[in-house]
């Protein structure tokens, strides 16, 4: 197209021209290397393909053109779902306005590195807290309802429900069913989750799949669900089924379940089992009740036979017999002390009376006193006349002294 005047109202563009310009311009990019995921890949009656590549977010997409040789040169083999990276340089279709990718190279995104994004994924919503195994909430003993957020007619949702009414017939599920694979499923699976949790009568949500190829899994690795998830007050139970390279469902749900079964048998109770487990405690109880019965028993039986209780009067009457000994012991102590003390009193007695002036007087002395009472022991000091008391052993004489 030869060069021309800008549009103006008076000159404006046709639509062909228009069209022109902008295919000039957009083929003049450069070469783009897009990651994404395919969809409605189907090869044509000549190898060619135009599928769309579909943002890993669901949040854009952009339409393909593959010619059959780029897909011939590829060693992979595509389906609806893959992430890959292609290269490749815009192109405008002036005849319809149609805007595409025209591919030059395709190859699947490989494993490692999308691990190697989720695992960048999972430190990053570590190092925020999303990821906590500290909050983690125990499950109810015994739901009121539990919510299932799970395929329609799936595997998982058939074993779900029969296994958790085989265990409590009772039990009640508010079931939601939502893709669990492709475009739609994280955004469906995540209004699944805010409407249970949202339920005051639901206890519990258990998210099921009955497991798939890892790639089939990786909606359960969303971050917009996983954060979901997270902020949750409900319990979640994830039973996805992938024992290898688990979804990062798995590490903010409050229980993983390697199963739906096994997802089941954690939210409720066996029934038959608590039965039985209620009649082993009865039965537990009663023999520890009757061997207390038993044993206490015996021990009042022991007692009763011991002598004291027997005749409760006899240690009295022991203790009442060593009173009397010792009384009787004492009792002869004292006589034998009283007559000891008493010899000693005589002897003493004697002793004293050998030496008493009584005693010398019965030897036939005698005690001259004046007539003051004075003892007269000088016969010079006697004066002629003199009266004098002679004191005897037995009485007392006057006398008068000799000129």
């Amino acid at each position: 197209m030869s060069e021309q005047a800008q549009s103006g109202e008076d000159r404006p563009y046709s639509v062909r021209e228009f069209s022109e310009r902008v295919a000039t311009a957009i083929r003049k990019w450069p070469t783009a290397y897009v990651e994404g995921e395919l969809v409605k890949f189907k090869p044509n009656y000549s190898g060619h393909v135009y599928p769309a590549l579909k943002d890993l977010d669901g949040a854009a997409s952009i339409d393909l053109v593959i010619f059959a040789n780029v897909i011939n040169a590829s060693t992979d083999s595509f389906a609806d779902g893959d992430r890959v990276i292609v290269s490749g340089v815009m192109d405008y279709y002036v005849p319809n306005g149609k805007l595409s990718l025209k591919v030059s190279s395709i190859r699947k995104v490989g494993l490692g590195d999308l691990l190697a994004k989720l695992e960048e994924l999972k430190q990053k919503l570590i190092a925020e807290g999303v990821i906590d195994p500290s909050k983690r909430q125990p499950l109810p003993f015994l739901p009121r309802k539990v919510g299932l957020i799970t395929g329609k007619n799936s595997d998982a949702e058939k074993d779900v429900l029969e296994n958790a009414r085989l265990r409590w017939p009772a039990v009640q599920f508010e079931v939601i069913n939502t893709p669990v694979q492709g475009e739609a499923a994280a955004p469906a699976v995540i209004k699944a989750i805010q409407a249970l949790d949202a339920d005051p009568e639901v206890d519990v949500i258990i998210i099921a799949r009955g497991g798939g190829a890892f790639l089939d899994l990786i909606v359960f690795s969303d971050e917009a669900l996983v954060r979901a998830a997270a902020a949750a007050k409900t319990p979640i139970v994830s039973a996805i089924g992938h024992e290898n390279d688990s979804p990062l469902l798995d590490a903010v749900a409050d229980v993983r379940a390697s199963t739906p079964t096994d997802a089941a048998k954690r939210v409720v109770p066996d029934a038959a089992q608590e039965r039985a487990n209620i009649e082993d405690y009865l039965a537990r109880m009663v023999n520890r009740i009757a061997n207390f019965i038993h044993n206490q028993s015996n021990l009042i039986e022991q007692i009763r036979s011991r002598p004291i209780l027997a005749n409760p009067f006899g240690f009295i009457d022991d203790k009442t017999g060593d009173l009397e000994r010792a009384v009787d012991q004492l009792r002869g102590e004292m006589v034998l002390q009283l007559d000891r003390a008493e010899a000693k009193l005589e002897s003493d007695r004697g002793v004293l009376r050998s030496l008493s002036p009584q005693g010398v007087l019965d030897r036939g002395y005698a005690v001259i006193r004046d007539a003051s009472g004075h003892v007269v022991n000088d016969a010079s000091k006697v004066k002629p006349k003199q009266t004098l008391k002679i004191r005897l052993a037995k009485g007392e004489l006057e006398a008068t002294a000799n000129d």
